[in-house]
């Protein structure tokens, strides 16, 4: 298409300008016989020029065809007697011919050099809308792929990236959640470790009705593909006042999948109606996800902060990570659900409330562990037999 259209602008180009030659050989005053079989041929090339004309050796062949006449002239003039009317006539007709011969090969250069830049605008503006497509079509994919995971989700990723993290905490009368944040290699202490982002509450109430976890560990159940495993884990760091909690796993496992948390200068772009995916164990069942958006971002109580959203949940989801929908980035820890009524209080499960991941990082900065909020460095290969699931089989739950 695009050559097609080069080959017509340069065919106009060429009528345009062998235009120009006839109208400027048709304002000659001297009617001589040169004059007219120059005109003649101008003519001839008009009606055989089909568009891929050489401007340049046009531009000669008439220059040359100039000379040439101009030459004939000058002998015909050194051949008349000196001071004849032939002499007199000829020389007339010599210098009218030279003025305006020189007359029009300025003007077929002038010419010559617009056609030149007219295509070479149209050059320029064909790759500049050629660039802008580019970049508009590799936008609009971008575009139509986020339209696409919110209206047929890869199933497969969503599965990855927010409920292959999720572990669920066990003790003799108590059940909560947990999100892997960080697995891999440490530099510090040279091997892999494992750490998993929870609430508070949940850790203190297994710690209180499972006297044994103080020195056994907590027990933390990973799922990996079909199978799931359990692996005890130690508090780590906690804060009691945004309810959060940070527990490493006993285990040089390094494990493949972990949440995407938000970047820290985004946390903040959090707003009411966000998309948003709460996944924990409620009940202590294997993780579920629900859906729903952000209902309010302010909600203080005992002095905190928290996020309310609406995708239901209940009794089990505390420590369970809420994810943004649009990137299925974790984005807050599910914290508490409202209940209403004093002697049997009804759970409103859509009415939950979540700490929001900037509180986390301001925490874990002061606690000198903001790098599990971080991609971590390569897993060592050693761990690889270990990550295997198809080593794993299928377990009780």
């Amino acid at each position: 298409m695009k050559r097609t259209l080069l080959e017509i602008l340069s065919g106009l180009a060429v009528l345009v300008l062998l235009a120009s030659f006839h109208h400027q050989i048709s304002r000659l005053k001297v009617q001589t016989q040169e004059v007219a079989e120059l005109r003649e041929m101008v003519t001839g090339a008009m009606a055989k020029v089909n568009g891929r004309e050489d401007l340049g050796s046009l531009q000669r062949r008439i220059a040359e065809h100039f000379e040439t006449k101009l030459a004939a002239l000058e002998n015909k003039l050194a051949s008349a007697q000196e001071g004849s009317e032939v002499a007199r006539t000829v020389k007339t007709e010599l210098e009218s011919t030279r003025r305006e011969a020189d007359r029009l090969k300025a003007e077929i250069a002038r010419d010559l050099s617009r056609t030149q830049e007219l295509v070479d605008a149209y050059h320029n503006e064909m790759r500049a809308r050629e660039k802008r497509a580019e970049a508009s079509l590799v936008e609009t994919q971008s575009e139509l792929q986020v339209l696409a995971d919110r209206v047929r989700p890869d199933h497969r990723l969503l599965t990855e990236q927010m409920l292959a993290p999720t572990v669920q905490l066990n003790g003799d009368g108590t059940v909560g959640s947990g999100t892997l944040v960080w697995s891999g290699y440490s530099t510090r202490t040279k091997e892999n470790e494992t750490y998993v982002l929870t609430a508070y509450h949940v850790v203190r109430n297994i710690l209180a009705d499972t006297p044994r976890a103080r020195r056994e560990g907590i027990a933390t159940t990973i799922y990996l593909g079909e199978g799931k495993q359990e692996v005890m884990a130690d508090l780590v760091a906690h804060e009691e006042k945004i309810d959060s909690a940070l527990l490493k796993l006993r285990t040089k496992t390094a494990f493949p999948r972990v949440a995407r948390v938000l970047a820290k200068d985004r946390a903040r772009l959090v707003r009411v109606w966000d998309a948003i995916y709460a996944v924990g164990c409620p009940l202590g069942n294997d993780p579920i996800p629900t859906n729903g958006e952000i209902s309010s971002v302010r909600n203080e109580l005992n002095g905190t902060n928290y996020w309310m959203i609406n995708a239901p949940t209940y009794f089990g989801n505390s420590g369970g990570g809420i994810y943004l929908g649009e990137t299925r980035e974790l984005i807050g820890v599910f914290s508490k659900i409202y209940t209403h009524g004093k002697g049997t209080p009804v759970v409103i499960p859509h009415m939950g409330l979540c700490t929001p991941i900037h509180s986390i990082y301001e925490w874990l900065e002061k606690e000198k562990m903001d790098f599990v909020l971080q991609a971590p460095v390569a897993v060592q290969p050693a761990s690889a037999e270990a990550m295997d699931p198809a080593q794993i089989g299928p377990q009780p739950a």
